[in-house]
């Protein structure tokens, strides 16, 4: 109760009252009245034991009312205490505690708590300007997360939305950056791929693929890595081809190889110190 004041809440009817005015201190023993049945020891509040620790001791009869017990400094009348014990739903008032007059040095930790709880005071509507300034600033926000976002994944946006490539590519042109087709590996695959002899040209051989983008939006054209072998499968010779050297010359490097499309791809390779019975065809990006 002191970290919150005395505040406690209500289980029954979930009421918010001062606890520190309701008191009662030590336990209670048996009514020897005509309150109590004889039976098993009755308690005011359930759960609390009952021994002769504190006893009860009759009070004068009250002028407006009847009389009533003093429990430790607190007051109940006996109706309440008929109502407390069969069970029925009583509301005890409480009175404004009264503040303590003793010079502040000389009171303890206990009673620094003895004030009065301040509800936070709502806060204040917002003015026409400052909901104007609010909404705003909030588009700013807004356009500001919108523009990284297209400027981090402008080449993304340019592969699925191609509508959109003319005009990522004049903002690119007037903050200094490229749109680029994007880099997808596993969309980039060789299908009818062959190594042969050129019949005109002795020591010279001919390599020839499709490159095929499996993928429905364009990708980048990789690096073709192409490895010769030997008779024991190890690698002879190995030499990496970039996209200008590979690619046919109606390709576009800029768009990037077209969703679902495929190019063919013929190298003429100079081998005559070497002796290659197979080969492997992959492909990279760098």
């Amino acid at each position: 109760m002191r970290a919150h004041a005395g505040l406690v809440r209500c289980g029954a009817c979930r009421g918010i009252f001062d606890a520190r005015l309701n008191i009662i201190d030590g336990t209670l023993e048996p009514f020897d009245d005509a309150l109590d049945d004889g039976g098993s020891p009755a308690t005011i509040l359930a759960g609390m034991p009952a021994t002769p620790q504190a006893r009860l001791a009759d009070a004068p009869a009250s002028e407006n009312g009847p009389p009533t017990r003093q429990v430790e400094g607190s007051e109940l009348s006996l109706s309440i205490l008929q109502d407390l014990r069969a069970g029925k739903k009583v509301e005890i008032g409480s009175k404004k505690s009264e503040k303590s007059t003793e010079p502040r040095s000389n009171r303890n930790s206990a009673d620094e708590v003895e004030t009065d709880y301040d509800w936070r005071k709502p806060a204040k509507p917002l003015t026409r300007g400052q909901r104007v300034a609010l909404g705003f600033c909030l588009l700013v926000l807004f356009v500001g997360l919108i523009a990284n976002a297209a400027f981090w994944m402008r080449n993304e946006l340019a592969s699925r939305v191609p509508t959109t490539l003319p005009y990522l590519t004049a903002a690119c042109a007037w903050i200094g950056c490229r749109v680029s087709p994007p880099k997808r590996s596993e969309a980039i695959g060789f299908i009818g791929s062959d190594l042969a002899a050129d019949p005109a040209h002795k020591g010279l051989l001919i390599f020839t693929a499709t490159m095929r983008n499996s993928s429905a939006s364009s990708v980048a054209f990789p690096h073709l890595v192409l490895t010769l072998e030997g008779v024991g499968g190890e690698a002879i010779a190995r030499r990496v081809f970039p996209p200008e050297q590979y690619a046919p010359a109606n390709a576009s490097l800029a768009r990037g190889l077209d969703g679902n499309g495929d190019i063919e791809v013929k190298l003429y390779l100079d081998v005559s110190p070497a002796v290659p019975v197979g080969f492997k065809a992959d492909h990279a990006y760098f």
